[in-house]
């Protein structure tokens, strides 16, 4: 009987002491397990030593070259990359091991289910999608700094079983992720020398909010499909504001120290929506319309029309707030903050 060729599972982290035992757990069939640390502050590495894994430790400078490095390293051509917020189901398992005991294919694409909030997302950018995560090293390389491509010079194929994502722990961790995105993007469109017009500021972030909250379907997925789509709309503003700041565009003190306001935004939505009553239910359709109502307010009434693109932003950014605001009281009713 043919045995399999031998795999490694390749898990990059950064102070992920809370989910990289259950990665590695679900890792066990692997023959090495190595684990690409980027100098975690917490416990990440003496857990994954506890467990028995191979370790490495790099500063980051972008997903593709900390991928690279590490899949240079590995023991094995047949590599796994798995984040720490990933699980490796039974039957995805051996779909894995069977591929790569009789490969036809170079590479092989899996689908992934993404949890946020209260559900697994179904549509949108967030819903089931299909991933390139198991290949030969020998075929295919990362590219791109953010979210990073997979390039393989062979056949590609698609293996049963699925992937569980547990995408975002709490909405803090969503907004900081989005953050942490948009400053790689910001810098990829530096370097190419994009330009942002207040169009761009205007378009941008509603043409992504009404591609996935409607073309995409997002709204069938109820709250979390909706709080996905805005903040997946904030992630693509905030990466042409941090544009705009690299550019030395940006006049507002506030919007220039970017990260500063807008964790203050957030701490503050937070905070009024612990002062209300939770008794009062917050529906779907005042997620919607009353974060709407407070752009206008701001941008019309409090004339921030006037101040062209910060008093866009300062506008946009007022009604995420807002938004944050209603949904930290949504999740509160449901015990989910």
């Amino acid at each position: 009987m043919r045995m399999a060729a031998p795999i490694t599972v390749l898990i990059p982290t950064y102070n992920e002491e809370t989910l990289v035992a259950q990665a590695i757990h679900c890792s066990k069939f692997a023959d090495e397990i190595l684990v690409i640390d980027s100098y975690s502050t917490d416990a990440t590495v003496s857990i994954a030593q506890k467990h028995g894994c191979n370790i490495l430790q790099r500063k980051f400078d972008n997903f593709s070259n900390q991928k690279n490095y590490a899949i240079e390293k590995a023991k094995h051509d047949w590599i796994l990359v798995l984040d720490a917020d990933e699980f490796i189901t039974y039957t995805l398992k051996n779909e894995i091991l069977a591929a790569v005991k009789n490969p036809g294919h170079q590479a092989y694409k899996m689908l992934f289910k993404n949890y946020f909030i209260n559900r697994f997302i179904h549509y949108g950018s967030n819903g089931n999608k299909l991933k390139l995560r198991l290949f030969n090293r020998k075929h295919c390389e990362y590219r791109g700094l953010v979210h990073e491509e997979l390039v393989c010079d062979g056949s590609i194929g698609v293996i049963k079983g699925k992937m569980l994502h547990y995408t975002y722990r709490n909405l803090w961790h969503f907004f900081q992720k989005k953050n942490q995105y948009s400053r790689l993007q910001s810098k990829q469109l530096f370097k190419r020398n994009k330009k942002v017009s207040l169009f761009t500021l205007m378009f941008k972030p509603f043409y992504r909010f009404l591609n996935e909250y409607l073309f995409r379907l997002g709204f069938l997925d109820g709250v979390a499909g909706l709080t996905s789509t805005v903040m997946n709309g904030y992630g693509v503003l905030s990466r042409y504001v941090r544009l705009l700041i690299l550019k030395q565009k940006i006049k507002d003190k506030n919007l220039a120290d970017y990260d500063v306001y807008t964790e203050k935004l957030m701490n503050e939505a937070k905070a009024e929506a612990y002062k209300n009553d939770i008794e009062k239910p917050v529906s779907l359709t005042a997620l919607l319309s009353k974060p709407f109502l407070t752009f206008l307010k701001s941008y019309f009434l409090k004339g921030n029309f006037s101040k062209g693109k910060s008093g866009y932003i300062r506008s946009y950014l007022d009604s995420f707030k807002r938004y944050n605001e209603l949904l930290y009281r949504w999740l509160r009713r449901r015990n989910l903050d």
